[in-house]
């Protein structure tokens, strides 16, 4: 991962395994948005366990397209099951480090939609990172990591990993 530098370290790094399986699911959804969360052992400076989450955003969609315009190919959402089980896992030896998702067709950056989804009254929602990956019709175009800038307000890019 090369490193712009906006935010000091420590970041999460992403073990092979966990981007392997986070490329392969942002395939397997195109064209839908894919989102997971990736777990790390407590202290070790490595986030190397993917975890596929379903995006509930087409369900939300359908239920009120008013207040829920985006469908999944341009947004993603986790649902409560996967909330429950990234909140339980911070007390655990095995916590979340990074939320990722993918963008299709539209490259990897953190968007003002998912700045707005990352907080809560102005703090990170979760005390983890994010990652979205660039996911188009014939491959992986890479992703970007986004951590907190407390100085700034909100995420920045701290990293970018190459694609396949």
């Amino acid at each position: 991962m090369s490193a712009p530098g906006h935010v000091a370290p420590p970041h999460p790094a992403l073990g092979a395994e966990a981007m392997a399986e986070m490329y392969a699911h942002a395939r397997r959804d195109y064209p839908n948005e894919c989102c997971g969360i990736v777990y790390g052992t407590k202290g070790a400076p490595v986030a190397d366990r993917a975890v596929a989450c379903v995006n509930t955003q087409n369900d939300l969609h359908a239920m009120d397209p008013i207040a829920n315009p985006r469908d999944a190919r341009t947004a993603y959402n986790l649902g409560a099951g996967d909330l429950f089980k990234l909140s339980k896992s911070l007390r655990s030896e095995a916590p979340a480090k990074i939320i990722y998702h993918s963008h299709v067709d539209v490259g990897a950056y953190f968007s003002d939609t998912d700045q707005a989804a990352a907080v809560m009254d102005g703090e990170p929602s979760y005390p983890v990172e994010y990652v979205v990956i660039d996911v188009q019709a014939d491959r992986v175009g890479g992703a970007a990591q986004f951590a907190w800038d407390a100085a700034q307000r909100r995420y920045l890019e701290v990293g970018r990993y190459p694609g396949l």
